[in-house]
């Protein structure tokens, strides 16, 4: 069976939102130049001041650093694996793959059981190149980035599914096909949408190409209020997005056919052939932001991600049928893409359709900031950010972070704070950066989280990093 209609559903992707170098534990109020799009535009109306930064010894002047109104950058971002289902020696096998096709009978019982309505997240934000210019008239940036995210949430059925396959108990009988091999089924078997309740399975990558453009439009005395929006242009190349939600199963997909994905026998009015890494989807996004600033205090508001993506490429989507007939014994490792394909066999696992197209939304969010400027040397901040919808990507729970920048010496500045939500639990973002060559060379590193380097529960392992930042 073949659908042809387009049909609107969620889109799975994650925020970016600490992935600045320089910064840690709040960005709204403070954020800059071409780091400022993607989360608060209007600060790109910051006319640029010199920056005076005092010394230590009392009797000697403060130094006089040059405005710095031209800013690039390129190989610049970060990535972030968070789970509440593994320790912190089990996130790092998921990103080395040490694990790889290794799992015991044993190990499989166990990660199904830590999985148990459990879960992991990650995201990648790449700042590939970024450039802004900022004067009287206001600040304009351009900004090419690559984000790449997923969630991979199971309740114990779905866990048990996938880590232990057909010895799943759910599975009462066995049989062996034509083939040889051996089929466990029920006989009494349950639709997707009774069984796994809660599960989210959803990844998605997509190209975004940005501009973005901030002014000054009111003074009064020392308050000054700034304004900024920003466009980008979305090319997808891959979306999944399987859930059930509400009693109903929703499982989409659109993926790059470079990725050799094999939905068996199905057929969609919108396949692609071959292998290329191709775009199978574009869209556009919009960001607006406002920023007040008084002596010493500064207050701001930001709406990030309005907008869509509409898939038109190998789009696919899954039917709420019943769970029998499993071949499979489960993940040998923690490499969730490959070990999926093993588990749903070839294309039968879901019963899929084809679609036209399938048009997702955007993760809005809503960023409130504040911050205080003690001296030239000393900022503290806070930020909080909220999910405004509720498709796939959007935060699970509001995120809340606040703390410090401090400048020790005129070259270095160190951030630290503490956060909590966004599905992490308590964390403690940090950053170092360098500032060199006269203070036109940036160098810096940031982690979401030092907690994890003390306590193995509840990993977050993050880095950002950038070697290329310049200011001029």
């Amino acid at each position: 069976m073949t659908a042809t209609s387009a049909v609107r559903v969620a889109a799975q992707t994650e925020s970016s939102d600490f992935s600045r170098i320089g910064f840690a534990s709040f960005l709204t109020t403070v954020v800059s130049d071409y780091q400022a799009a993607g989360v608060n535009p209007a600060n790109l109306g910051f006319i640029p001041q010199e920056e005076i930064y005092m010394l230590s010894e009392p009797l000697k002047p403060g130094r006089a650093v040059r405005k710095r109104q031209l800013a690039f950058s390129i190989a610049e971002g970060g990535l972030a694996l968070h789970s509440d289902a593994l320790n912190r020696q089990g996130i790092m096998d998921v990103i080395t793959q040490t694990s790889s096709g290794s799992f015991t009978d044993a190990d499989q019982i166990r990660v199904a059981r830590d999985f148990a309505d459990r879960g992991l997240r990650f995201s990648v934000d790449m700042l590939v190149a970024g450039i802004s210019y900022q004067d009287t008239w206001g600040g304009l940036a351009a900004t090419w980035r690559e984000r790449i995210s997923g969630t991979f949430v199971f309740n114990e059925a779905a866990s048990r599914v996938a880590f232990q396959g057909r010895r799943f108990d759910y599975f009462d009988s066995l049989a062996v096909n034509f083939r040889g091999d051996t089929v466990a089924y029920a006989k009494n078997p349950k639709r997707f949408s009774e069984l796994f309740a809660g599960t989210e399975l959803s990844t998605v990558w997509f190209r975004e190409f940005g501009l973005s453009y901030g002014v000054q439009v009111l003074r009064l005395g020392e308050v000054r209020a700034h304004v900024g929006a920003g466009v980008k242009l979305l090319q997808g190349f891959a979306y999944l997005d399987a859930r059930v939600q509400d009693g109903q199963l929703r499982a989409q997909s659109s993926i790059t056919p470079a990725f050799g994905i094999d939905y068996g026998k199905a057929t969609s009015p919108s396949f692609i052939p071959g292998n290329a890494f191709v775009p199978v989807g574009d869209g556009i996004g919009v960001d607006v932001g406002i920023t007040v600033t008084s002596p010493g205090f500064s207050f701001a508001v930001s709406v990030i991600d309005i907008g869509a993506i509409q898939w038109n490429g190998n789009v696919f989507t899954a039917r709420d049928t019943i769970l029998n007939g499993l071949t499979s014994t489960g993940f040998r490792s923690f490499n969730f893409f490959n070990e999926a394909q093993g588990v749903t066999g070839e294309g039968n696992f879901f019963s899929w359709d084809g679609l036209a197209s399938a048009t997702t939304a955007l993760p809005t969010r809503l960023r409130l900031g504040t911050s205080y400027r003690y001296n030239s040397r000393l900022t503290f901040g806070a930020d909080a950010i909220f999910p405004v919808n509720t498709v796939a990507g959007s935060l699970g729970e509001p995120l809340v972070s606040a703390g410090l920048d401090w400048f020790p010496v005129t070259w270095l500045k160190l951030g630290m704070g503490l956060g909590t939500g966004g599905n992490m639990g308590l964390f403690a973002p940090a950053s170092i950066m360098f500032s060199l060559l006269d203070n036109h060379w940036e160098i810096g590193v940031s982690s979401r989280d030092l907690i994890t380097f003390v306590i193995s529960d509840r990993p977050i392992v993050s880095a950002v990093l950038g070697t290329m930042r310049w200011r001029f």
